[in-house]
């Protein structure tokens, strides 16, 4: 594991895991989503999601978020429609003669 000196402890080395194998919290793992904290909280509880229990924190791989978004896309079932926009009313600066 890499150390590093700790800027406000001088004398004192703080480990610093690999940036290879980052591990994201739940508000990371949120943000990366960009869904709601509680949601993610939720897919935990419910395993729809894989993560990794240190103790009694959850952690998220990178790769395991992927293959979450991986999972929920849909597939293109039907053709794209072209956009039509509608003409709008000319108005000729005049009040309605209601």
């Amino acid at each position: 594991m890499n150390m590093s000196p700790d800027p406000q402890s001088p004398g004192r080395a703080v480990a610093k895991p690999p940036r290879e194998r980052s591990l994201l919290t739940t508000a990371e793992a949120a943000a990366y989503l960009n869904v709601p904290d509680r949601w993610v909280a939720d897919a935990v509880r419910q395993r729809k999601v894989r993560c990794t229990r240190i103790g009694k924190h959850v952690r998220f791989r990178p790769e395991h978020l992927e293959e979450l978004i991986e999972a929920g896309e849909q597939p293109v079932t039907a053709p794209a429609q072209p956009l039509v926009v509608a003409p709008q009313p000319r108005r000729n600066g005049s009040r309605s003669k209601l």
